[in-house]
């Protein structure tokens, strides 16, 4: 989850901070000709990261520290299990590492690859249903910390001409989340029962990767949508022109 708004937040960074006349002073500005395009967009964007965590309002960016998702419906039961997050809050969101990054005017695509070394959440829970073969069920607070977890994103943009002004317009936004290590804590579980609730916890400790693949789809998906959605009304703000300059 954390790693679609993150995500979302790059996207803003590469294809709205290029404009020296529109941006502050601390914006690293990259031209659309730029020899080192991929390299100039990612130490302009590294060199955002303490701004992104206090937030930037004059881009409606919400501060990164502490990152609130709030309420998600990550599983509906279609599967077997019913997951609702609400109230969730991300420590460390700022601190992402851009490991690749592939920039193609011609092609106007954008591919990159980031890394969130560590985070922290915590939030409210329920759920409902089966998974590993163990039946859950339970409502209350949860805490998590994630180390290494990994996204990949696909970018694919147009030119439209409004009013004789030239705009991007995003066609693709595709995501997809690689899951690292970690450990979750889940409260309450078969309405506090101690005994068979820290059995269920430390299943899931113990198969970390597999219980978080088994939900990280479905929150890649919606994430996907939630985020193309922003990335499209912060372009509406800015010509080509604007965002990359010749």
């Amino acid at each position: 989850m954390q790693s679609a708004y993150i995500i979302a937040a790059l996207t803003i960074c590469f294809l709205g901070f290029s404009s020296a006349g529109n941006m502050p002073d601390y914006i690293k500005v990259c031209h659309r000709n730029e020899p080192e395009l991929a390299k100039c967009l990612k130490t302009s964007v590294h060199n955002l990261r303490p701004y992104l965590a206090k937030g930037i309002a004059e881009l409606n960016l919400p501060p990164l520290e502490p990152l609130y998702i709030g309420d998600l419906n990550i599983l509906d039961g279609s599967n077997g299990l019913t997951v609702q997050a609400k109230k969730l809050n991300i420590l460390g969101a700022s601190n992402f590492e851009i490991t690749r990054l592939r920039a193609s005017m011609e092609k106007q695509r954008f591919d990159f690859e980031l890394i969130l070394p560590h985070l922290q959440g915590d939030g409210q829970y329920e759920l409902n249903g089966n998974i590993l073969a163990l039946p859950l069920k339970g409502s209350g607070p949860f805490t998590g910390n994630f180390t290494n977890f990994v996204a990949y994103v696909r970018i694919q943009y147009d030119i439209k001409n409004v009013n004789n002004l030239e705009y991007l317009h995003l066609k693709e936004f595709a995501l997809k989340i690689r899951t690292g290590k970690g450990s979750l804590k889940l409260e309450n579980l078969f309405n506090g029962d101690k005994v068979l609730g820290d059995v269920i916890n430390e299943t899931i400790n113990q198969n970390f990767e597999v219980f978080t693949n088994e939900v990280i789809a479905p929150i890649a998906r919606a994430l996907e949508e939630k985020f193309r959605v922003i990335t499209t009304k912060i372009l509406e703000n800015f010509t080509y022109s604007e965002l990359f300059p010749l």
